[in-house]
């Protein structure tokens, strides 16, 4: 019997003969593990992305911890910690369910910034959405910009290089700080993640799951 993260109740995870975590003795043991992990996870989201955009800086890697915090997320609500294929389904079946974004903000929120964040070091000028050419922006910490997609009229045109022409007819905007709000919220609110947690048994063994997996070696 085996504590294995900083602050867990002992004895909160089963191995079995093989050395592999398999189970909570109950689900009181499974939900005092699950709010401490994920306590743990929100606090350290809010406090170094609060670093990160401090004076107007590192919005790059503060937008990149939102997304894969929510990655994590995904992954106690699929059951599925080592496969790299269904990341990003896991990640917006969360957002959708949790978070309340609908498909198209999912679908805006990870093809204009996690992808190619993760990829490109940042997103790309334009990108083709419903078949209209779509720019992107972020706000440090301004609700009114938050999730929206803004009609551009006119449309932008704006030369970039010899022979480099940027057009877009909208904008998919975002505000960090409340990307991180909604998170926080998703988690810890009345009908958010851990209160579900505590009445949806499927749940509960999906994040059992993911867990162990997670501290595998």
């Amino acid at each position: 019997m085996t504590s294995l993260v900083q602050g867990s109740p002992p004895n909160s995870v089963c191995r079995t003969a093989g050395g592999r975590v398999a189970a909570f003795a109950d689900t009181d043991e499974l939900l005092q593990f699950a709010r401490t992990f994920l306590r743990d996870r929100t606090d350290s989201l809010q406090r170094d992305v609060l670093v990160c955009i401090h004076g107007g800086t590192a919005a790059f890697p503060a937008i990149l911890y939102c997304l894969s915090t929510i990655d994590l997320l995904g992954a106690l609500l699929g059951g599925d910690a080592k496969s790299a294929s269904g990341v990003t389904d896991r990640a917006k079946a969360y957002a959708r369910r949790f978070m309340h974004y609908s498909v198209d903000q999912c679908d805006l929120l990870w093809g204009v910034f996690r992808h190619k964040i993760v990829h490109l070091a940042q997103p790309n000028p334009v990108r083709l959405f419903n078949g209209k050419k779509t720019t992107w922006g972020y706000w440090h910490d301004d609700g009114g910009h938050h999730l929206k997609l803004v009609p551009l009229d006119p449309p932008l045109r704006e030369t970039r290089a010899s022979g480099l022409l940027m057009e877009a007819e909208q904008r998919f905007e975002i505000s960090i700080r409340h990307l991180v709000a909604d998170i926080v919220d998703s988690v810890h609110a009345p009908a958010g993640y851990l209160h579900t947690l505590g009445s949806d048994a499927h749940l509960q063994e999906k994040f059992t799951k993911a867990v162990a997996e997670i501290h595998e070696p």
